[in-house]
């Protein structure tokens, strides 16, 4: 496999049905299979043609990591253009800078980053538009390119005034996905939660191609705050974390702020000193309660691009979690060594994979060689030069050790290594490694600060937890035991906030912190809020102008929900949704009174309140014996009974040939016992997996119809008004379940019709389901006598059930259009 093609053919081929990219980004969840993304790629790739994409044209991908961005970035590749990767976080000035440095023709943007790219002032697509479009055209032809070819251009995180773009060949990343794909623990049973950029290469080489090639699943979490992590490990049975070192920081204090809430710190330090000596499977036993807020899969955390602390690792490990790390460069494509499942030495970034290199320079520096190495930097012959020999040899700017074993431990970056006046070199990473094993400190960052008359100052900068405020100078002389004569810290100063300036990559910008220290701003001051607290005053303002139709100037503390904003019910789930990803707080739509104000919304942000929303799927009559029960019942009686008072003709049948479900079947309401009317005139085929959304207020109202509906029609409860996202919810749990649904969006009964006017949500519901919406009409050609209200004669009436052809809806679809296009596909039957 030498071209990206070919690595994404082959898992076509291997792993065709398999799910292979998961997100749910509201109440549905949302799949591609293998088999998806063949047919879907080259469709995209004549989409992006037929936009004015030619082959050779650069064109920027500035979108959150989706699965759209996943088939975008292949597209691209389809259609011979060459995809540069824009972190979501870049400042407008560096986009621009890129932009014109490799001539870019095009913005690929998702609907949260489009306002961003479109100062970039060229021509944007928008990544949902065109995933939708890319079902109506015919694909593209395969194209003829090669392992040289050009695959992307990459410009490296922290970059500041001179932006350098790395050059990938096909082969550069098709063979890192490959021998990869050979040392990290993948397969078809690995469900992979990817928190890393794909705009980042380790985001993109073991999270997404290496993962594609052995079949596994690829879950995209909606937002990096723990809870919502949480609750996509428990959702999506995650076995193994792809993150950088602080992000499994972040993680693990979640989980130590539980322990500490719980009071039961004593019981889990005792745990971690039994578990270390435990078998893994033991020790996955003895921590079930904590791994299970975590869905209980979880098996392996993956990490690259900085060094993990190893006292987390060992903590993991005492879990019965697996922390494996890896070591590399977006110039490589980006991976040189990682650790072998057999051979996990934690303190090491493991060893070279197969195919690739490794030398230790004289200084200390580690040379890399094999067939990974990038062609060089875009248009930059001189920075190639500099950093890419003769023999092939690619001067990581890193230094380390390789030991008898081959196993590569890491010391720092030269620029961060720190030259005494006598020639000494201090590597900053051991220091920092000695610090952190010290439970008073949660972070550190050491840097060389330069004093009067040419001295250097081994200078740390010290996040501690709040009981050790004044245990700095404590804190240094424990650590300088631990360290050589050579090493020692001179100077401390407590850092001021809850974490350092970091890179969109999460590394400590060093030269921020040096900057902080030089200042002199350095004396005790008041803890800073926590990131949560300083953004909750302004966050919930923040996330009211990304909904759509909001007037921006309306947007201030005192502005009502309803009355200033026009936020119905549905614009306020879909507020709540936001702030329940954004921030990781989720407060019930039924608690929130529709004229709260932004400033009330934010209190309860602020608070961390509001009501944890009802759990469970009303999942009972999903089981297969309660399906064989209900369709038993239903071919013994309801259509023998239907048959008896109605003479029924039946017509757009076809429509469903070839329909793969689940799909949502709209109809009108106009007669009182239109469910079993219309449930007889479903196939058998469909009704085994079908659902009936029930009005909650006057179907779900006493627990005797409770039980009726949802044993003979498989109903859940669909609210019309309080807390309508919960009936979403369960709506999406059986989507995802691959039940079809029957629907009666005009939401009230009108016997005889005429057709009413849809509810709102009806559009909403069809766009963020991403399913086939099949119109159906009941017309009445004459009424039966047990038909109330019609003053039908004959004791038999007749109906006619009619099936239109089905409509699709994407997500870059208005939800109001989308709710007129299902009402006049009704009409029209």
């Amino acid at each position: 496999m030498q071209t990206i093609l070919e690595l994404l053919e082959r898992a076509v081929a291997d792993h065709g049905t398999t799910v292979a990219l998961v997100i749910k980004p509201s109440f549905r969840t949302r799949t591609w299979t293998y088999a998806d993304i063949g047919d879907q790629v080259p469709r995209l790739a004549r989409v992006l043609r037929d936009a004015g994409i030619d082959a050779g044209d650069r064109v920027l991908i500035w979108s959150e990591s989706r699965p759209e961005w996943c088939l975008a970035f292949l597209a691209l590749l389809h259609a011979e253009a060459v995809p540069v990767p824009v972190d979501v976080r870049t400042a407008d000035e560096f986009a621009t800078k890129i932009a014109a440095q490799v001539r870019a023709t095009a913005v690929l943007a998702s609907r949260s980053t489009a306002a961003d790219a479109s100062r970039l002032e060229l021509p944007i697509l928008s990544l949902e538009e065109l995933v939708s479009e890319a079902r109506r055209v015919p694909p593209l032809p395969r194209p003829g390119i090669g392992p040289e070819t050009l695959a992307e251009v990459v410009f490296t995180s922290g970059t500041t005034g001179d932006p350098k773009g790395v050059m990938l060949t096909h082969r550069n990343i098709a063979s890192n996905a490959a021998a990869l794909r050979s040392v990290i623990p993948l397969g078809r049973e690995t469900r992979v939660l990817s928190i890393l950029p794909l705009s980042h290469m380790y985001g993109l080489t073991p999270g997404f191609l290496a993962s594609m090639v052995a079949g596994t699943r690829i879950v995209f979490p909606t937002s990096r705050q723990p809870a919502v992590l949480a609750r996509t490990f428990r959702e999506q049975g995650v076995t193994m974390l792809l993150a950088v070192p602080q992000a499994v920081k972040l993680l693990t204090n979640a989980i130590e702020r539980g322990v500490e809430a719980s009071g039961r710190r004593a019981l889990v330090d005792r745990m971690h000193a039994i578990g270390r000596h435990l078998p893994m499977a033991l020790r996955r036993l003895l921590f079930r309660p904590i791994l299970g807020r975590l869905g209980g899969q979880l098996r392996y955390i993956a990490v690259g691009a900085a060094p993990m602390n190893p006292h987390v690792a060992r903590q993991w490990e005492e879990m019965g979690v697996t922390c494996l790390q890896g070591y590399g460069a977006t110039e490589l494509s980006p991976a040189v060594s990682f650790t072998r499942i057999e051979r996990n030495r934690i303190g090491t970034v493991g060893e070279p994979i197969p195919g690739v290199e490794v030398r230790v320079a004289r200084d200390g520096e580690l040379l890399v060689r094999g067939p990974n190495v990038f062609r060089g930097y875009w248009e930059r012959p001189d920075a190639t030069a500099a950093v890419l020999d003769d023999d092939g040899w690619y001067h990581t700017g890193d230094h380390g050790t390789l030991d008898a074993e081959g196993m590569l431990t890491l010391h720092g970056r030269s620029k961060d290594i720190i030259v005494m006046p006598d020639g000494t070199k201090v590597h900053p990473n051991d220091l920092e490694k000695a610090l952190i094993a010290d439970e008073r400190v949660r972070d550190a960052a050491v840097v060389g600060v330069e004093r009067a008359g040419g001295d250097v100052e081994v200078h740390a900068a010290l996040i501690v937890v709040p009981s050790a405020g004044d245990q700095g100078p404590d804190i240094v002389e424990a650590a300088n035991r631990r360290l050589g004569g050579h090493q020692q810290i001179r100077a401390h100063s407590i850092w001021p906030d809850d974490d350092f300036p970091r890179t969109s990559s999460l590394k400590v910008r060093k030269p921020d912190v040096l900057r902080w220290i030089s200042d002199g701003d350095t004396g005790p001051r008041p803890p800073a809020a926590s990131a949560l607290a300083q953004a909750a005053g302004t966050a919930v303002e923040r996330l009211v102008r990304q909904l759509d139709g909001v007037n921006l100037a309306a947007v201030r503390a005192d502005a009502r929900l309803s009355s200033d904003l026009g936020l119905d019910s549905l614009g306020r789930v879909e507020l709540l949704s936001l702030i329940e990803e954004e921030l990781g707080i989720s407060i019930d739509d039924g608690e929130l009174e529709p004229d709260e104000t932004v400033a009330g919304l934010q209190a309860l942000v602020d608070a961390g309140s509001g009501s944890e929303p009802p759990t469970g799927i009303h999942g009972w009559p999903l089981h297969p014996v309660a399906s064989v029960v209900r369709i038993g019942l239903q071919q013994a009686l309801m259509v023998p009974l239907v048959a008896l008072f109605y003479r029924r003709r039946v017509r757009g049948l076809e429509h469903l040939d070839g329909v793969r479900g689940p799909v949502l079947f709209a109809a009108n309401h106009h007669l009182h016992l239109d469910n079993p009317v219309i449930l007889a005139s479903i196939p058998l085929r469909w009704r085994w997996r079908l659902s009936i959304a029930a009005s909650a207020e006057r179907v779900f109202d006493t627990p005797l119809r409770r039980f009726a509906v949802s044993l003979l029609g498989n109903g859940f409860p669909l609210a019309q008004s309080g807390s309508v996202r919960r009936s979403f919810d369960l709506l999406g749990a059986r989507l995802d379940r691959g039940y079809s649904i029957l629907i009666y969006p005009e939401g009230r009964l009108t016997v005889g019709g005429p057709l009413q006017e849809l509810m709102a949500g009806t559009g909403l519901v069809a766009t963020m389901a991403d399913v086939p919406v099949v119109p159906v009409r009941l017309s009445i050609v004459r009424p039966g006598r047990i038909d109330r209200g019609l003053n039908g004669t004959a004791l038999r009436g007749e109906v006619e059930v009619a099936f239109g052809a089905p409509l699709h809806f994407g997500s870059d679809v208005d939800a109001a259009e989308a709710t007129e296009r299902i009402r006049d596909a009704i009409e029209r039957l």
